[in-house]
């Protein structure tokens, strides 16, 4: 982002608009995003028995979980292939729903969705590890993260000062207890879980 969309980004998140990204921005941009999520949680914190209770195991190649089908309210693009519809974890594919229609209600044309990157989709399910691990599976196994506009927004993209995903649509999926990883991990802001903040 420009230092003058940091500094708006700063206002937005209650914090002084220096232009400067760091401890105080971070904290204040997570404290302001946790405020929007709904309490209770409707999610448990990823990686707790409490997780693996309300989602059940993970992907793999003998077993999907349990799944359902959403009709999106604008179409998204898989490459060039337009995507209708997604089919995302039972327990938080409603949720998921409702974060579309709120993109939809704060993004009214397909020129602002395109604008803020949320046409793009790089996908849902995949019965993965996370990189770099032996052990420890992706949220993406439980088809309970998205991925939206990977491009811009990449794992080792450092949010907001290099990449470009707007606070608004954190703020859609945080209304919803979705939890975004630029926001909360400061990188790979394409992608975005149904799970609680750890802290």
């Amino acid at each position: 982002m420009k230092r003058s969309e940091i500094v708006r980004l700063q206002e937005r998140v209650g914090t002084l608009g220096d232009g400067f990204w760091g401890p105080m921005s971070i904290a204040a941009c997570q404290q302001h995003l946790k405020s929007l999520m709904p309490s209770p949680h409707p999610f448990p914190i990823e990686g707790t028995p409490e997780f693996i209770e309300f989602f059940g195991p993970h992907g793999d190649k003998q077993y999907s979980p349990p799944r359902k089908k959403i009709i999106l309210p604008f179409t998204i693009f898989y490459a060039d292939t337009p995507v209708k519809t997604l089919w995302a974890h039972e327990q938080c594919a409603d949720s998921l729903l409702r974060v579309f229609e709120r993109l939809a209600e704060v993004y009214p044309d397909d020129a602002a969705r395109e604008a803020a990157g949320i046409l793009v989709y790089n996908g849902l399910y995949n019965p993965r590890l996370k990189r770099y691990s032996l052990s420890s599976w992706s949220m993406h196994a439980w088809m309970n993260a998205i991925d939206m506009n990977a491009g811009r927004n990449g794992n080792k993209t450092a949010w907001p000062v290099n990449a470009s995903m707007p606070i608004e649509v954190m703020e859609c999926f945080a209304r919803e207890g979705w939890l975004s990883a630029g926001a909360f991990w400061g990188r790979d802001a394409m992608h975005f879980q149904a799970t609680a903040p750890s802290a």
